[in-house]
């Protein structure tokens, strides 16, 4: 089945044969290019690619009307198109006209009355029509069919719960229900089936929220996504001076109400999605009142907890989505089989069997799965496709993107797509258009994406990263050209105009759309955005992007923009002001701007319930500061006071050990007791490497220290080595553990080639970063000729563009030490770092003299 059928004669095909090349392989029916050989066209035609497309496109032209075949093809076109089966398209290749006049032959009339169910209601093409304007209309009427359709489970059981956890009395239901679960499990088709029972109509209106959100940026979305507002009027908005309360968010929930739909508060992750949404949320909730059916429905991987659940008892239930069981798994295997693979005979109960463990309960992640899988010549594959014998679903997913990145390595207009999704997302399928420029049209390239799972559709001609990739772009896909690429795309995006579709009556997404332009401009960090879109700027949008720069380690512009929501700190909830205040700290330490974060420090500490918070930020800055004796002080009161918070003591348990292992005389036995400490807590990759830093640390620095070395030392070094091995995603580590014993053991050429498989298999900066340091301290004069040469070469190469201000001066400080290995003059420095003052320059070099470990000081 094609959803696409072209009507084209064969003096024209020429013409619909270029058309049919931008479009996925599966998407269109042309006879010259497809169905089965030998079979008769007629019959393929009539019985089946005609009956089941969605579209039907002509090419008109003066030929159409003499051409049998066409006609037979128009005249069981025009009665699927009057019963509402089929859509059509009409290009008019020449000046042909659309309707008979009696200066044509009456031999031809029937066919123009075929043709008029076809032109009512339905806008025609310009005469004469061009190759390129006749694909962007076909493009922009078949945008729909990427939503990428599939069976879908029926989970009947969790919707008779969800309908009697939300009645409240015998005739009303609570107004708002929390949903939550795993990304991938049904969250948002459950609640839009559960709707179907109340408002078979109804619409679910889909709004992002974030801990950064604040009423005024949802209550834009809302009336842009419910209400098709006009820029005119959501300028309005931006710029009134009246302050937009929760209680303005509910009334705008209770008007899509009245509407006859519903609205949908989607959790969405500014970098992790374990920090709770605001808390004024609470008050929109509290202000809706009961009625036949839900008006808000809060989709969260957070269940609902015990104070925001007290704080809305009257207003608001939960429902949690948990993953399917195996049985369940293994039988929606078997549909989706059937419905994506022409030869389902071909699976075996051993490669479902290993499908349905790689997904690990995760409907989303089973459909891109089986969709990829179909197109294996050879199911013996699919141990590429999925981590093969194994079902801990997050190995599985990084395999497989992994294996799905693999698959478009030579295609560019993907990869980019992907970066720039990275940095904005939702996007409009136009303005994807606009800031990619693929050399094929975007419908071919976002089809491509979505059929590996690495693209969704989120409603009409808006588009966003699958929750699978989550933070694995930034790892996998570091070609410099592609770096170098989306910052100037970024930049560029930015600066161009909003064109709004005038003529439609849809619901547009102008909010989105603008917001996209702000999103590009702060993270590209030179956008300029034009007045119409710069009044649209919030402190959400400076708080959203100075966490996305934080992580992307470009500390200062990330204090940039944070100081700037700082300022506007009033317009936030108290929680948001704590996340606030947490990042600005941490950007404003990193950047070296010690007053900042002492501001910062004194505001939370002062406030009982963020205590806890101050301290580690306390402890963060002592050790900033190499100050570690006093950052062990107040990790260990980090800890105790973040007693039963298991996510804030495992953030502590790391830097408190390292902290240890950093001073003149460790105290090896406490760091061993917080390393098992933090492996009870939590087995993961970090947890084991801190276990075996400590062991190797005590093994080789104790005597030296002046501490009593167990003797069963090397039985545990390697027994913590071994678990680092056979820990999912632990090889790198392993490598890198490996390379720091072959140090210590004076064996420096060994810990290179340690480095570089661990390279090999995680491109990390900081690995790099070792690998430099450790060519210099081998004494080789050629590995130290080529770590001049890599670094030299790095100032120009856009890979390292995004951290090169926040690593200068530990780069700077390799470089002089493989100047002064290589017998090379130190003042070539000046060259290297331009940038650095002379102050700073001299105090690398007197480091370097006095033979300090940079990493120990960065």
């Amino acid at each position: 089945m094609y959803p696409i059928f072209f009507s084209v004669t064969s003096e024209d095909v020429s013409l619909a044969e270029g058309i049919w090349d931008d479009f996925p392989d599966d998407w269109v029916y042309l006879y010259s290019r497809s169905g089965v050989e030998g079979a008769s066209f007629w019959d393929e035609i009539s019985r089946k690619e005609i009956p089941q497309s969605r579209i039907f496109v002509v090419f008109w032209s003066k030929d159409y009307p003499q051409k049998a075949g066409c006609v037979r093809e128009l005249e069981q076109a025009q009665a699927l198109v009057s019963a509402g089966h089929l859509l059509p398209v009409v290009l008019r290749l020449d000046d042909t006209p659309i309707f008979w006049n009696e200066s044509q032959s009456t031999k031809i009339k029937p066919v123009f009355e075929l043709l008029q169910p076809l032109l009512s209601d339905h806008r025609t093409s310009d005469p004469g029509v061009s190759a390129q304007r006749a694909l962007e209309i076909i493009a922009k009427v078949a945008e729909p069919l990427l939503r990428a359709p599939h069976p879908m489970w029926p989970r009947t059981d969790l919707e008779k719960a969800m309908r009697r956890s939300i009645e409240k009395e015998r005739f009303k239901v609570f107004p708002a229900l929390w949903v939550s679960g795993f990304n991938g499990v049904g969250r948002e088709t459950l609640i839009r089936d559960f709707n179907r029972a109340f408002a078979p109509n109804g619409r679910g209106v889909l709004v992002d929220v974030n801990e950064s959100a604040i009423p005024r940026q949802v209550l834009l979305r809302i009336e842009s996504e419910a209400f098709g507002a006009s820029h005119e009027r959501l300028q309005e908005l931006a710029t009134s001076p009246v302050e937009v309360k929760p209680r303005d968010v509910a009334d705008a929930v209770q008007r899509v109400f009245d509407g006859g739909d519903y609205v949908i508060f989607r959790h969405n992750r500014i970098v992790e999605e374990n920090v709770e949404l605001p808390e004024w949320l609470d008050d929109v909730v509290n202000a809706l009142e009961a009625e036949k059916r839900g008006k808000l429905f809060i989709i969260s991987q957070i269940p609902l907890l015990p104070d925001r659940n007290a704080r809305c008892r009257e207003a608001m239930v939960q429902q949690r989505v948990p993953t399917l069981d195996e049985h369940q798994m293994t039988d929606f295997c078997i549909q989706l089989i059937g419905h994506f693979d022409r030869e389902p005979e071909r699976w075996t109960d051993d490669d479902i069997t290993r499908m349905v463990a790689a997904a690990g309960g995760n409907l989303g992640f089973l459909v891109s799965l089986i969709r990829s899988a179909v197109r294996l010549d050879d199911l013996d594959q699919i141990d590429t496709l999925v981590a093969a014998d194994s079902a801990r679903m997050a190995e599985a997913i990084t395999v497989y993107v992994r294996w799905a990145f693999g698959q478009l390595v030579e295609e560019t207009d993907a990869l980019r797509t992907l970066l720039f999704l990275d940095n904005v997302t939702p996007c409009h399928i136009e303005d994807l258009e606009k800031a990619v420029a693929p050399s094929r049209p975007m419908l071919r390239v976002l089809g491509r994406l979505i059929a590996l799972g690495l693209v969704e559709r989120e409603v009409e001609q808006v588009y966003r990263l699958t929750p699978l990739l989550a933070t694995r772009l930034q790892r996998d896909l570091i070609r410099p050209d592609l770096i170098e690429w989306v910052d100037e795309a970024m930049r560029s995006f930015a600066g161009k105009p909003v064109e709004f579709e005038t003529e439609s009556n849809e619901i547009g997404h102008e909010y989105l759309r603008l917001e996209s332009r702000i999103r590009a401009a702060l993270l590209s960090d030179g956008g300029s955005l034009q007045n119409g879109v710069a009044v649209f700027i919030s402190a959400a949008h400076w708080f959203q992007a100075g966490i996305r720069l934080y992580h992307r380690k470009r500390s200062a512009d990330a204090v940039r923009l944070l100081k700037k929501a700082f300022e506007k700190r009033h317009e936030f909830a108290n929680a948001s002001r704590v996340e606030l205040l947490r990042y600005y700290c941490l950007a404003a330490t990193r950047a070296h701007q010690f007053t900042k974060s002492e501001q910062c420090i004194k505001l939370l500490d002062a406030v009982h319930t963020t205590k806890p918070m101050a301290a580690f930020l306390r402890a963060d800055l002592h050790e900033y500061k190499r100050e570690f004796y006093e950052a062990i002080d107040w990790y260990e009161k980090a800890l105790t006071l973040n007693k039963d918070k298991h996510t804030r003591i495992e953030r502590t348990y790391r830097p408190l050990i390292n902290c240890i292992l950093r001073i003149a005389r460790p105290d090896f036995r406490k760091a061993e007791v917080y390393a098992k400490d933090y492996l009870r807590l939590r087995r993961t990759v970090f947890s084991l490497m801190s276990l075996v830093r400590v062991y190797l640390r005590w093994k080789y620095r104790g005597p030296a220290a002046g501490r009593e070395v167990p003797e069963d030392i090397d039985r545990l070094l390697s027994g913590a080595l071994r678990e680092l091995e056979q820990h999912p995603g632990g090889r790198s580590t392993w490598y890198e553990m490996l390379a720091e014993q072959a140090e210590f053991e004076k064996d420096l050429e060994t810990a290179v080639g340690f480095i570089d498989k661990a390279l090999d298999l995680a491109p990390r900066i900081q690995l790099t970063h070792k690998r430099w340091l450790l060519m210099v301290k081998t004494g080789n004069l050629q590995l130290a000729n080529e770590v001049i040469e890599e670094l030299d070469a790095a100032k120009h190469d856009p890979a390292f563009r995004g951290n090169w201000d926040g690593n200068l001066q530990r780069w700077t400080d390799i470089y002089v030490r493989a100047l002064k290995a290589a017998n090379r003059p130190t003042a070539l420095v000046n060259s290297f770092a331009p940038e650095l003052t002379s102050d700073e320059i001299g105090r690398i070099i007197g480091r370097s003299n006095r033979d300090i470990d940079p990493f120990a000081f960065w």
